[in-house]
């Protein structure tokens, strides 16, 4: 539970935007009194249409350092251009008049999780479209998400019957848990035996027919 400064009301954190540079990881302002205070002061900066490029850009250059990849190789005023040249403006709009639901904020995507940012490289989207492909490549097993990822062999007789990108992927289509089973060779209560393929590997197992 969190205070807002604005209203002074007791509110969960979920009725407050996060903001990395506070202490707390959330704003000292609710969701409620930030929606009133940017319709009634367009010139809270980054619920402005700059403001909002700003941000974008500031976050390329961030996540660029975080994975050791080379900044983007266009400046903050070419980005502007090309995100006006698509769409931009009409993503900005349909967020403004939703009341500035997170979802539909305007957001750019890598086409390709390995390489960096780039005009042959990226798409522009909303937060809600690019978080759900970063949970869709989680589940997959693509991308910078899915190399998180360790695939799982589901083995019966000593053959690979199903190959999953990860332990959830697998769970959720056997729909059942056998997290206790995975490496110990011993089977589930359906009879399978689970590894983890980067273990069968290391240990240089022969038990197993891989294809």
């Amino acid at each position: 539970m969190k205070k807002c400064f604005k209203c002074g009301e007791i509110k969960p954190y979920s009725e407050y935007y996060k903001h990395s540079k506070m202490k707390d990881g959330y704003l000292n302002k609710c969701k409620s009194c930030t929606k009133k205070d940017v319709a009634n002061n367009p010139v809270d900066y980054d619920f402005t249409e700059k403001g909002v490029i700003r941000i974008i850009y500031k976050t390329q250059r961030q996540n660029s350092k975080t994975r050791k990849m080379n900044l983007p190789s266009y400046t903050k005023e070419e980005l502007k251009e090309w995100l006006y040249k698509n769409n931009f403006k009409e993503l900005y709009n349909n967020w403004v008049k939703s009341g500035y639901k997170k979802d539909l904020k305007p957001s750019v995507d890598r086409l390709d999780d390995f390489k960096p940012y780039s005009f042959c490289n990226i798409r522009l989207t909303t937060w809600g479209d690019n978080f759900l492909k970063s949970v869709n490549d989680k589940i997959l097993g693509i991308g910078t998400q899915g190399a998180q990822c360790k695939p799982v062999l589901q083995i019966s007789n000593n053959k690979i019957v199903a190959e999953y990108p990860s332990y959830s992927q697998a769970k959720r289509l056997t729909k059942y848990s056998f997290d206790k089973r995975i490496n110990t060779g011993k089977p589930d209560k359906n009879g399978y035996i689970w590894y983890y393929k980067e273990y069968i590997k290391e240990c240089n197992q022969e038990l197993i027919n891989f294809n």
